[in-house]
């Protein structure tokens, strides 16, 4: 491993983001008519400027923030106490602007401000894919431990989101990025995956299991299989689709993420952040490095997180 995966995961998820913010909730025949046949291909303007990211990455940087702060040696709790209130800070924040945030990880949010002890906060039947989006950083944390991935994982989401799928979703991006950072075979993240996830969440399993099936799919029967991403199930299956097709092309990755039906912007920063871990900041295009907005507070989040695991292992 080395301090390019690390700035490769969190800037390949943030220009996924970014590059899927203007097509979220957009069709793909509507994305055609706006931005050409080939769809989007260069960051470009939605509701915010060109560059500019979402909720996603906004929640991504509070949580690894929350994983520095307690120390990667601390107890699960105590971890907790440091992330939740990052996350309070995140939702509270009316300069930073929360940028289309979804409801469940507002709802907890605000329980979190309340005092509600984080087990008990997250929206038990949300299965959305908030806890996905936001959970690179724990495989960036613990590259290997996956019995640690899968404590932090699980309680990262029950902040939040309390349905099965969604705690299998935080654990599973958490591994693959953990599997990418260590340039494990891409075929077999997929097993790893499922063995990883299996007893969380039989539905989130399930929906994995149509991958290979989509692989060698036409590429919209394969999203009729995979979904539109807007839960858990569905926004992991989807980014794993994306980056097993081309596995040593961030750029292709993140461009056949960002331009599908539903939510384009988590899906490429989920496939971004695997794809960017397992090539390298290098993989990515220069011009889209300097345009994505924070690159500073990326560059110095993948650093400190690069660092702290250097002095334990």
């Amino acid at each position: 491993m080395s301090v390019d995966r690390y700035t490769g995961c969190l800037f390949g998820l943030a220009i996924g983001d970014a590059l899927g913010m203007p097509t979220e909730f957009l069709s793909l025949d509507a994305i055609r008519a706006r931005f050409g046949p080939d769809g989007v291909t260069n960051l470009e303007a939605g509701s915010w400027p060109a560059g500019h990211f979402t909720d996603d990455t906004q929640m991504t940087l509070a949580l690894a923030e929350g994983l520095l702060a307690a120390g990667l040696d601390a107890p699960v709790d105590a971890i907790m106490a440091e992330v939740a209130g990052e996350f309070v800070s995140w939702a509270e924040d009316p300069i930073g602007g929360r940028r289309a945030p979804g409801n469940a990880c507002m709802n907890g949010c605000r329980n979190l401000a309340a005092g509600v002890p984080w087990r008990e906060a997250g929206v038990a039947h949300s299965k959305g894919c908030g806890t996905a989006m936001r959970a690179a950083p724990i495989g960036l944390a613990w590259p290997g431990d996956y019995e640690r991935i899968r404590q932090v994982g699980i309680a990262q989401s029950l902040a939040t989101h309390g349905h099965p799928c969604a705690l299998a979703g935080s654990v599973a991006v958490a591994a693959l990025v953990s599997m990418a950072l260590e340039h494990e075979e891409p075929d077999q993240m997929l097993e790893q995956t499922l063995a990883m996830t299996g007893e969380i969440s039989h539905e989130f399993v399930e929906r994995l299991h149509r991958v290979p099936e989509a692989l060698q799919s036409d590429p919209q029967d394969a999203w009729r299989l995979l979904g539109e991403a807007w839960v858990a199930e569905e926004a992991v299956a989807g980014a794993l689709y994306c980056f097993l097709r081309s596995p040593d092309d961030y750029r292709a990755t993140v461009l056949s993420a960002a331009n599908t039906d539903g939510d384009s912007d988590s899906l490429a920063c989920i496939a971004g952040a695997i794809s960017g871990a397992y090539n390298g900041i290098n993989a990515i295009p220069e011009d889209w490095r300097v345009k994505v907005e924070r690159g500073e507070d990326l560059q110095s989040v993948a650093e400190r997180l690069f660092q702290s695991v250097d002095r334990q292992s």
